[in-house]
């Protein structure tokens, strides 16, 4: 009991003097900037036009190209698996400043007849960025687990 007291303390302790995550600095987020790849499975409502084509699997690469502080600049492409062109879209975010692993980044097409605006929520783990996706106005929802391309590729 006594030792379980003493390590709460040692823990405040290291909190009390951490310095806490500074958006002014960029300290004390993760340095995501590169292109991360993942493959998932995409589902649509019933209003959108490729609901009928049902589940499709699609393959993405989000390039994290800017952080400034806590904001992110990014582009996300994307292509359902077989396809040769891929979708463009322009993305901003930020890290949330009491959770440095966590980040959401806005999205707006800029490119193609397919593209959607919508929202990422992600979350920065064990060298993967593993995000949710909602695109309300398209009713488009996804799930992904990323991980940083090799510069070679």
């Amino acid at each position: 009991m006594i030792r379980n007291l003493i390590l709460s303390f040692a823990a405040a302790l290291v909190l009390a003097v951490a310095p806490p995550a500074s958006a002014e600095d960029g300290s004390g987020f993760p340095q995501i900037v590169g292109t991360w790849h993942g493959t998932y499975l995409v589902a649509f409502a019933k209003s959108n036009p490729n609901h009928g084509k049902g589940l499709l699997k699609t393959e993405m690469e989000l390039e994290v190209t800017k952080l400034d502080g806590n904001l992110i600049t990014a582009t996300n492409r994307w292509r359902r698996i077989g396809d040769t062109e891929w979708i463009v879209e322009e993305a901003m975010g930020t890290f949330s400043l009491d959770d440095p692993t966590r980040f959401v980044l806005a999205e707006a097409g800029i490119s193609g007849d397919d593209v959607s605006a919508g929202i990422f929520n992600g979350v920065y783990l064990d060298d993967v960025i593993m995000i949710t996706y909602a695109g309300p106005g398209t009713g488009v929802a996804f799930a992904a687990q990323l991980v940083k391309k090799d510069k070679s590729e």
